[in-house]
């Protein structure tokens, strides 16, 4: 998940403290934190079009409202007006349009579902990710159900880009090299690339690779539009990812697919092997393998296999807690959840949350 960079200083319960939000990537200047009511304010969207937006959050003189297309941007509050008018979602067809006309020239464009595809990839590449996507939005709502967290259907349309090269993917927003995709917070979509160097020598790796990101990245903006992880609040950063990886294991060969919510990720599984054969760490001291994990502010590869582990043990022989855990995340609002780091890149705050569930 694309984040941008995460606020180091905020604290648990951000209203009515002073924050500088441009760290966020938000160009509005510092200011005290006043929580939404839910009001609803007329803007414009990126193209100049007037819009209905919902108040997000009101940082000083700015609020940060969602747009219909499912962005959160800055506004200043004195530019906007107060209305009694509903928020809608924009309309699919009409926004995959606007997008191949104003950003994405000559690619292709699809709604299906919950999903607008923007996409100048090969027609397997395409299809392949539909497929793993829409067949994982049921399920994940299903089962974020079945653990009574208060769920519903995505307010905007669910926007993925996909790029044919990688350096068509670094010109739209440079990312760190070896990320393949991405979900980012604010735009709220989903950007990957289908071609790459690594592709041409290790081909069967790479499309793994791939799938299995496509699919992690697919839960990360579902569980942001269907109102279990509120957008901007920080979660234990082990959970956000965790969880993802809980959520999307596929499976590659003749069928690309989702395997379903809690099946083995081979992937991480792969990793996991791999790690424990290189450290002694898991007989010597696996109370402190685990505690790295759940304090971490940034994972490696070995840490989101942990990450994978741990969310995979708790659900499954946890359930109760790991219900109970979730469901306080659940109440988390916009910029709730961030605590200040160690010198060591850890926050310690993260255990206390979880000693008091598990």
């Amino acid at each position: 998940m694309f984040l941008v960079a995460p606020l180091a200083l905020v604290q648990a319960q951000p209203v009515g403290k002073l924050l500088d939000l441009r760290a966020y990537g938000l160009n509005i200047p510092p200011g005290e934190v006043i929580a939404s009511a839910g009001q609803n304010v007329q803007t414009t969207d990126e193209f100049g079009q007037k819009v209905i937006a919902r108040v997000h959050v009101t940082v000083g003189d700015y609020h940060v409202v969602l747009l219909p297309d499912g962005q959160l941007v800055g506004r200043p509050a004195s530019e906007t007006l107060e209305t009694d008018k509903p928020f809608q979602g924009a309309d699919k067809q009409q926004l995959g349009k606007l997008l191949e006309q104003q950003m994405f020239s000559g690619f292709k464009v699809r709604k299906s579902g919950r999903y607008v595809y923007v996409y100048n990839t090969s027609d397997t590449f395409a299809q392949a990710t539909t497929q793993i996507l829409e067949k994982m939005a049921p399920g994940i709502l299903g089962y974020m159900k079945n653990l009574e967290l208060e769920v519903h259907e995505p307010e905007v349309p669910l926007v993925v880009v996909m790029f044919r090269t990688e350096a068509e993917f670094q010109r739209y927003r440079e990312t760190p090299a070896g990320i393949v995709a991405y979900y980012h917070t604010l735009t709220n979509r989903v950007v990957m690339y289908e071609e790459s160097r690594f592709s041409e020598i290790k081909p069967e790796l790479a499309i793994k690779q791939k799938i299995n990101t496509v699919a992690h990245e697919g839960v990360h903006q579902l569980l942001h539009n269907i109102g279990v992880q509120t957008r901007t609040a920080q979660w234990p950063m082990w959970i956000t990812e965790g969880i993802a990886e809980y959520l999307s294991p596929t499976s590659t060969g003749q069928y690309m697919r989702w395997k379903g919510a809690g099946t083995v990720n081979d992937f991480r599984m792969f990793e996991l092997e791999q790690f424990l054969k290189s450290t002694d760490m898991l007989t010597k001291s696996p109370g402190k393998w685990m505690e790295n994990v759940i304090t971490s502010y940034q994972l490696d590869s070995q840490g989101y296999a942990s990450a994978w582990v741990l969310s995979h043990y708790l659900a499954k022989l946890r359930p109760v807690q790991f219900k109970s855990y979730l469901h306080e995340l659940q109440r988390l609002g916009p910029l709730d959840g961030s605590y200040r780091r160690s010198a060591e890149g850890k926050i310690p705050k993260h255990l206390e949350l979880f000693f008091q569930h598990f």
